[in-house]
């Protein structure tokens, strides 16, 4: 196994274990405790689990072979990539971090009123 891929293939093991442990987490505190609204409970346990197919599906790509390939248009994806986001399905799972990285953040400045406010370069 390639040494990229073999740390990404590290860091979804971990990201598994501390998946479950939270999924455990949850569903005993929601056991144990009527001071959680149950829709918010609900709300985070589909978000741990969704996360964790997520990683599941990675890591079964990884062992049989088919990890890094595009699922829309069959194109490998790089590694370099997929260390940055492992559980990226398609090459456009990656177009909301470029788009991030392009926009241009604000510059905080002071005024003579003694704010602050935005300029954009």
């Amino acid at each position: 196994m390639d040494h990229q891929l073999s740390k990404i293939h590290t860091e979804l093991l971990q990201t598994k274990e501390e998946l479950e442990s939270r999924l455990f987490e949850y569903s005993f505190f929601q056991q144990h405790s009527q001071n959680i609204n149950a829709y918010q409970q609900a709300t985070l346990m589909y978000h741990v689990k969704e996360e964790l197919q997520d990683v599941l599906l990675a890591l079964s790509k990884i062992e049989n072979g088919t990890y890094g390939i595009c699922e829309e248009t069959g194109q490998e994806i790089p590694l370099s990539k997929l260390a940055v986001l492992p559980t990226a399905r398609t090459a456009n799972d990656f177009l909301y971090h470029i788009q991030f990285e392009k926009k241009t953040l604000p510059i905080w400045a002071e005024t003579d009123e003694g704010y602050s406010h935005a300029l954009y370069s």
